[in-house]
């Protein structure tokens, strides 16, 4: 824990600067796999937590350099076992070197089992011996065929940058904005494609939208994905909030009211399910529900308290203002296809508008714009919102979730929302004004004086048939990426889709669990 860490770090004075940089960092201990980024983005701490022996063959990545330490191998056998080291020879590049104080026989026959060659050497300190090793058995052609035998078509990702570092993104909401920042602030050129004349003009055109976990009773794969994306969010608000001052968002928690008490025994046990730490999510009476969300709470609720609401517009925005070597299109419906450069984005007329080794298909609800589009099961649901002039509500009060949301401190006024349903209308409508308004209602809110509406927005939703984004490689198309379907979670998802498209581009560890990878990929469908 954050306490247990502070502790420890006490002894360590001479770097007093460095503790409070990682104190600051320091994740909620959940299950999974944590970045934390120091230095401005040029170090970054892959902080694994969780049974070695299960997350070990969920990693994907290649390790130049490997230091075991699991105390004795009789008190502690699992670091030391046959399995972990088989995943640890998995994990190493070839050439890879690897430090241990252990020089046990067993230890040293089993590395050189699975293609180390090892040494052993004068220790340190009380230590009379240590053992070094080098993952040099396997020739290096044979390796990289090893791995992309073994690895998930899903998995199988670029071990270093590909030489030119230029991409096409396709869409400027949420998925578009944030791959361009990620990749450009690594020194990608990034041509930014868009049928609108700004960015956000679409879903992500909404004043306000909600960014919290969604936690589920057996911690399933949606819950996993949502609770990685949502603390990967939080870091992209630190990190633009030192460089931008328009930004609006409140981290006042979330209050996801319960409705009944069925409702309130679900919500109370998913306060208690694996996944669920107080840090993230916790229960509320019904008094200190309503205290905290100046509503009716008469079942009580369950609170998010580092959630809130972020204008997904103006992060947007924010983020395409700090992406270097930027080129925009904007007002320019394309066509993608491939060319000698490797693929053309072309303007409906046919002329060529950008081209480059990479593209990234970003663009929300629209259709894909490829003449042989794969066939992925999504459906463009409609929502609309509705803003009303005064909050019956203090400011800084929670995000108030139930049937539906109010979002008190939204700008442009209190924001209620969102309808579901598969019209094609774009136009608002009164009956949807009418659900939207019923939520204050539900809230207790009904006894003033009648709410002037100030604003109505309709948007498209693209939703994947197991509500699960598509982020990853597309099959059959080399060079070719997506990061759509994020249905009403782009707050949530679009970051860290964004964070795990430029893993895959650079190399670097993916963010994610191997079965997340896989559930979110664009083979998935094939």
């Amino acid at each position: 824990s954050s306490a247990d860490l502070t502790l420890a770090l006490s002894g360590y004075p001479e770097l007093a600067q460095e503790s409070r940089h990682l104190l600051s960092a320091w994740p909620p201990l959940t299950q999974g796999i944590h970045r934390l980024h120091f230095d401005a983005g040029r170090v970054t701490l892959y902080l694994v937590l969780g049974d070695m022996a299960d997350l070990l063959p969920q990693l994907t990545l290649a390790a130049d350099a490997v230091y075991l330490d699991g105390f004795s191998p009789r008190t502690n056998p699992i670091p030391w076992s046959e399995p972990v080291l088989r995943q640890v020879a998995r994990l190493c590049r070839h050439g890879a070197t690897l430090a241990t104080w252990c020089v046990a026989g067993h230890l040293r026959r089993t590395l050189e089992h699975h293609g180390f060659h090892t040494t052993r050497a004068p220790g340190f300190g009380t230590k009379r011996e240590r053992l070094s090793a080098c993952y040099d058995r396997i020739p290096e052609d044979a390796w990289c065929k090893i791995v992309q035998r073994l690895e998930q078509p899903a998995l199988q990702f670029t071990l270093e940058p590909p030489p030119q570092r230029h991409a096409l993104v396709i869409g400027a909401g949420l998925a578009g904005c944030l791959v361009s920042a990620a990749l450009g602030e690594r020194g990608w050129h990034i041509e930014l494609c868009e049928s609108r004349n700004e960015p956000a003009q679409e879903a992500s055109g909404n004043p306000a939208g909600i960014l919290r976990p969604f936690p589920s009773l057996d911690d399933n794969r949606a819950a996993r994905l949502a609770r990685a994306g949502f603390l990967t969010t939080l870091h992209w608000l630190a990190n633009l909030k030192g460089k931008t001052e328009v930004l609006p968002h409140g981290l006042n928690g979330v209050l996801r009211i319960a409705q009944d008490a069925p409702e309130a025994a679900h919500l109370f046990a998913l306060s208690r399910a694996p996944g669920s730490v107080e840090a993230l999510l916790h229960w509320l009476q019904r008094a200190e529900a309503e205290r905290l969300g100046h509503c009716a709470a008469p079942w009580g609720a369950l609170f998010y308290p580092t959630a809130g609401w972020l204008d997904p517009g103006q992060f947007c925005r924010a983020a395409l203002a700090q992406t270097p070597h930027l080129s925009t299109h904007w007002g320019q419906p394309v066509t993608l296809q491939p060319g000698p450069a490797g693929w053309e984005a072309r303007t409906l007329c046919g002329a060529l508008l950008a081209q480059a080794p990479i593209a990234i298909l970003a663009g929300g609800a629209h259709p894909l714009p490829l003449s042989n589009a794969p066939l992925w099961p999504r459906q463009r649901l409609r929502g609309q919102i509705t803003q009303i002039e005064r909050s019956p509500v203090p400011m800084g009060t929670p995000v108030l979730c139930g049937s539906g949301y109010v979002i008190p401190d939204a700008p442009g006024g209190p924001c209620l929302g969102a309808t579901y349903d598969r019209s094609a209308d774009i136009a608002p409508r009164s009956a949807d004004r009418a659900e939207n308004l019923q939520r204050l209602t539900a809230l207790g809110w009904d006894d003033g004086p009648e709410h002037s509406v100030v604003q109505e927005r309709v948007a498209f939703r693209s939703v994947s048939r197991d509500r699960l984004p598509i982020i990853g490689p597309v099959p059959g198309a080399k060079g070719l990426f997506a990061l759509t379907a994020l249905g009403s979670r782009g707050l949530v998802w679009a970051p860290l889709g964004a964070d795990l498209l430029c893993a895959w581009l650079e190399g670097d560890p993916l963010p994610l669990e191997k079965d997340l990878v896989q559930a979110v990929a664009p083979a998935r469908y094939r």
